[in-house]
């Protein structure tokens, strides 16, 4: 047998399987973000579902249509993710996800931020070799909601180059993640 089509052991097997379904965990945050609807949507496998509990139960594809409105309201978004547990069962996995949200977005009387912590809990499917959730349970462990003051660090963090560009994140293919990743991929 040649070296090529040596089976790949269970363990790094596993350990494939559960880069792949942590890329896309991370995938689908950066969709969010970045207001990338098909890198959202690219996610879940075709009929998947989402629960995020009294706001939305449905199709993955509601979901991101009902979701896309609700953001592109916002002045930004980040979604954090940690703590990734992930079992693998051959083409069937379940993973636990910490998330921590910030959405900033205009409110009565201001701004706010709205800050909360949860878990996604999910189901994955290998299909044709491809690991995609289809279905996704969020876990909602607490929210604060926080009105934004003045944010001018002048003063607070004294620069070391004043006259250098800060680049600031935009929500869709201009922000800068996106040409560092052309650059370097093509």
């Amino acid at each position: 047998m040649a070296a090529d089509s040596a089976p790949i052991p269970s363990l790094v097997q596993d350990v494939i399987d559960k880069q792949a379904i942590t890329e896309i965990i991370y995938r689908y945050c950066r969709g969010l973000d970045r207001m990338d609807k098909a890198l959202t949507l690219s996610c879940w496998h075709e009929g998947g579902t989402d629960d995020h509990g009294a706001l939305f139960s449905g199709t993955a594809e509601d979901f991101v249509a009902w979701v896309w409105p609700v953001h592109e309201a916002m002045e930004r978004t980040q979604h954090t993710i940690s703590n990734i547990l992930i079992q693998v069962d051959g083409d069937r996995a379940g993973a636990e996800s910490y998330y921590t949200v910030y959405l900033r977005t205009p409110a009565e009387g201001g701004v706010v931020d709205i800050v909360g912590g949860g878990r996604y809990c999910d189901e994955f499917e290998k299909i044709d070799g491809v690991w995609r959730i289809r279905h996704r349970q969020s876990v909602s462990d607490w929210t604060q909601v926080l009105p934004v003051g003045e944010q001018n660090l002048s003063g607070a963090i004294p620069p070391n180059n004043p006259d250098n560009r800060t680049i600031t994140g935009v929500r869709d293919p201009s922000d800068y993640s996106y040409q560092v990743l052309k650059r370097v991929f093509g």
